[in-house]
């Protein structure tokens, strides 16, 4: 005999909205995203039609930080950017990217106008990887069940909707203050804590420039005038940030940088990336926001 259940409407339009929200952006990646190696499969990153409209109730809403490891060279990597900007679209403001050249895929092609490739950006590999496959990312620098810091494209969807979900311990204000005769640029970063923490904390802080037209190849070839975006120019930080200290819930810490841009880059493009994470030897990431200026 069966026995039937009764759901009232309020309960299934929340049931629906919550497994949708997770579900959908996880199925458009994992249907059409392969992983990738150095030569690796055909990628068909998926294309998003609409944004699914994201829950705003609380004041701080947890960011995602993906650290992207790309290179000139790798003929898969535009795939793993057009995953990146489809991310971008379905979560907005959440995520926040940062595409690092560096490997033998960062060397510059005989076409290439511009280095992408830092020492910092190699020094960051380093101690986040090694990277064994590219495209390949840090999802907020966690291991999820994992040995590695670092994750096949084909794994960050899912990486990206579990980490949604947490709620955040601090939050992460930025003000940029720019002289555009001068250069110089002045960051004013906020640490506000969410719950109480204690202990030793890291914050990193970075310049990504984004739009840059440049050679890059691809599964057809080179393109030429490829766009690059999210580009890593320079740590304000240590690569492995600067150390500050945990409080307690309702205070806030405060720190100032100051950075004269150089000439070449396109100050209207750039952005400033902050993020506050653990101390080593664990590096995983509480916080992340980026802001232009």
């Amino acid at each position: 005999m069966r026995v039937p259940m009764h759901l009232n409407t309020s309960t299934l339009q929340h049931f629906n909205t919550h497994f949708m929200k997770i579900i959908i952006p996880i199925a458009f990646i994992l249907l059409a995203f392969a992983a990738c190696e150095e030569v690796g499969p055909d990628i068909k990153p998926p294309t998003v039609d609409t944004v699914i409209p994201m829950d705003t109730a609380t004041a701080t809403l947890r960011h995602i930080l993906i650290e992207e490891f790309t290179g000139v060279q790798c003929v898969n990597c535009p795939d793993g950017a057009k995953a990146i900007e489809n991310f971008i679209n379905i979560y907005g403001e959440r995520i926040v990217a940062v595409s690092i050249h560096a490997g033998f895929f960062a060397n510059p092609l005989n076409e290439s106008q511009y280095d992408f490739s830092t020492d910092e950006g190699e020094q960051i590999e380093d101690f986040v990887g090694p990277v064994l496959a590219y495209p390949s990312a840090a999802i907020n620098r966690k291991r999820f069940g994992t040995s590695s810091y670092i994750h096949k494209a084909s794994t960050w969807a899912g990486h990206i909707a579990a980490e949604l979900e947490t709620e955040p311990q601090v939050g992460l204000n930025i003000n940029n203050t720019y002289d555009s005769t001068s250069r110089n640029l002045s960051v004013d970063i906020e640490i506000p804590f969410l719950v109480s923490l204690s202990g030793e904390l890291r914050l990193s802080v970075l310049i990504t420039e984004n739009d840059i037209i440049d050679a890059q190849k691809d599964q057809t070839g080179l393109i030429e005038d490829y766009t690059h975006r999210h580009v890593f120019r320079e740590m304000l930080t240590d690569v492995q940030g600067m150390l500050i200290q945990a409080e307690n819930i309702g205070n806030s810490i405060n720190e100032t940088f100051n950075f004269p841009l150089p000439p070449e880059w396109n100050d209207t493009k750039c952005k400033v990336v902050a993020f506050v994470h653990q101390a080593p030897p664990d590096f995983e990431i509480l916080q992340a926001e980026e802001k232009g200026f």
